[in-house]
């Protein structure tokens, strides 16, 4: 099944790796297609830098352990 992921769960998957969303992303991304989009990867940067901006490193090392 193709899942795609709201930049929500993105942002909150970044902050809490071991929280629910967390979990959620890592269990889609080993047994579903993870779809993301241009616009989610580009929203998440957005919101990270103005949120989170001591996690921009961090945005980087999650996609690309992310099967895209």
């Amino acid at each position: 099944m193709k899942v795609l992921v709201d930049t929500n769960i993105l942002f909150s998957a970044l902050l809490y790796p071991d929280g629910l969303p967390g979990r959620a992303l890592l269990y889609i991304s080993e047994n579903h297609e993870l779809v993301l989009s241009d616009y989610n990867i580009s929203e998440l940067r957005d919101i990270v830098e103005r949120k989170a901006p001591e996690q921009m490193a961090d945005v980087d090392a999650l996609l690309v352990k992310l099967p895209l």
